[in-house]
C-alpha cells in the first residue's frame, strides 16, 4: 500500500467513525430531550413522529398527512423529522408542534430504537433512508411487506398516497381519506421579501432544472420556449431554481435562481399567472399555492406515464401535463412543447377575459 492510499484510507475512516460517533450523541441528546418533555405530558398525551426528510417536492406533497395525523392524535405532540434544509417547510405548520432536524439516519434509528415514540408514521422507504457516511440504511417493514421500493411506488398512486401506504395509514391502492390538497403555511417575511423583488405586474415563473437529469428538459429549448414567449405574449419570465443553466438575452427575462428560500420561492410562484416547469419540487410548490401549472413530463424509468400530484394537480384542474407517451422529458420536441403551452395560455386568457 503507498503512503497516499494509506493517507486516503484513514482520512476516510477518520471522517466515518466520527460521523458515526456524532450521530450516537445526538441521538442519545434527542432521547434525553424527548424522554424529558414527555415526563411533563398530562396523563396519556401521545408522542408521535412523522418522518418525511427529503426531497423538498416529496415534503410538500406529503403535507395533507400532517393534518390527518392531527385527527387522529389530536392531543398528541406531532413531530415532524426532516433534514435541516428543508425545516421551513414544516415550522410554521399548525398541525406539527415540533420540527426536528435530523442529523442522519443512524441518528434516527438510534433514537427510536429506544421507544420514547408512541406512534411513528415513516413516509419513506429505503432508498431515502440510508446515510452514505455511515453506510447504514433504515427498512421500513410496512413498504416491503406491500412491495413498495424505487422501483414500484408510482404502481400504488400519487405520491401522498404512496406515502401514506408505507406509514400504514391506508390499505394498498385507496384513495387518501380526507383532504388531499397540500398546504404551505407562507408567512409575512415571506411576502415582505417578495415585495422587495419589485416583479413585473403580469409574470409566468420558469423551472428549468430538476434535480434528477432524466426529468429535465434541454435548456436550448428552454431557451426557445422563453424567447418564444416573450415574443408572442405580454408576460415578462421570471426563472427561479438554484442555479440557471439558460442562455437567453431577453429583455423580458429575469434570473432569481439561488436567491430565494424554498417559501420565499413559493411566494413568488403564488403571485405569478402561470407556472411552466418539470416534474420537480417547484412543481409542488405551485400546486399547494393553486398557481396554474404547465408541467413537462415523460417517462421516468419504469413509470411510462405517472401522476405524482394529490389535490387540484392530481386531478388537473388547474394542471396541464406535457407529454407524449413512451418519451423522456429530454425527447419532448421544442415545437411540441410550444403547442401545448399555447394551447393553456390561449385558453386560460380567453377564460379570464370573459
Amino acid at each position: 500500500m503507498t503512503i497516499e492510499r494509506f493517507r486516503q484510507l484513514w482520512t476516510h475512516r477518520y471522517f466515518k467513525y466520527s460521523h458515526i460517533l456524532k450521530a450516537h450523541f445526538l441521538a442519545f441528546q434527542a432521547y434525553t430531550y424527548f424522554k424529558t418533555k414527555k415526563a411533563k405530558f398530562e396523563k396519556g398525551k401521545e408522542l408521535i413522529a412523522i418522518v418525511r426528510t427529503e426531497h423538498f417536492g416529496d415534503i410538500v406533497a406529503a403535507e395533507p398527512i400532517s393534518r390527518y395525523v392531527r385527527s387522529l392524535h389530536p392531543n398528541a405532540h406531532i413531530v415532524w423529522f426532516v433534514k435541516p434544509t428543508y425545516h421551513e417547510l414544516i415550522d410554521f405548520n399548525p398541525a406539527v408542534d415540533e420540527t426536528f432536524g435530523e442529523f442522519c439516519v443512524t441518528q434516527r434509528r438510534i433514537l427510536f430504537e429506544k421507544n420514547v415514540f408512541d406512534k411513528i408514521y415513516p413516509l419513506q422507504f429505503s432508498n431515502n433512508n440510508h446515510c452514505a457516511k455511515c453506510q447504514v440504511t433504515i427498512d421500513n417493514p410496512i413498504a416491503e411487506r406491500k412491495g413498495i421500493n424505487v422501483s414500484t411506488y408510482f404502481n400504488f398512486g400519487n405520491l401522498l398516497e404512496v406515502f401514506a401506504q408505507t406509514a400504514g395509514l391506508v390499505s394498498s391502492e385507496l384513495p387518501f381519506p380526507a383532504d388531499d390538497q397540500p398546504r404551505l403555511y407562507l408567512q409575512d417575511q415571506h411576502r415582505q421579501k417578495a415585495d422587495s423583488l419589485n416583479l413585473p405586474e403580469r409574470f409566468i415563473v420558469i423551472h428549468c432544472q430538476s434535480n434528477y437529469a432524466p426529468k429535465d428538459w434541454p435548456a436550448e429549448r428552454w431557451d426557445q420556449l422563453v424567447g418564444w414567449i416573450s415574443e408572442t405574449y405580454s408576460y415578462k419570465i421570471v426563472e427561479i431554481g438554484l442555479k440557471s443553466n439558460l442562455s437567453t438575452k431577453e429583455s423580458g427575462y429575469r434570473n432569481l435562481c439561488g436567491q430565494l428560500s424554498i417559501l420565499e420561492t413559493a411566494e413568488v410562484i403564488k403571485r405569478a399567472d402561470f407556472f411552466i416547469g418539470l416534474d420537480s419540487g417547484p412543481s409542488h410548490l405551485a400546486n399547494a399555492v393553486s398557481t396554474t401549472g404547465v408541467i413537462l413530463m415523460g417517462s421516468l424509468g419504469a413509470f411510462p406515464s405517472y401522476n405524482p400530484y394529490s389535490g387540484s394537480y392530481g386531478r388537473q384542474e388547474n394542471a396541464f401535463f406535457v407529454r407524449q407517451d413512451g418519451k423522456m422529458c429530454a425527447e419532448l420536441s421544442f415545437e411540441f412543447v410550444k403547442e401545448k403551452v399555447a394551447s393553456v395560455l390561449d385558453k386560460t386568457i380567453l377564460k379570464r377575459e370573459l
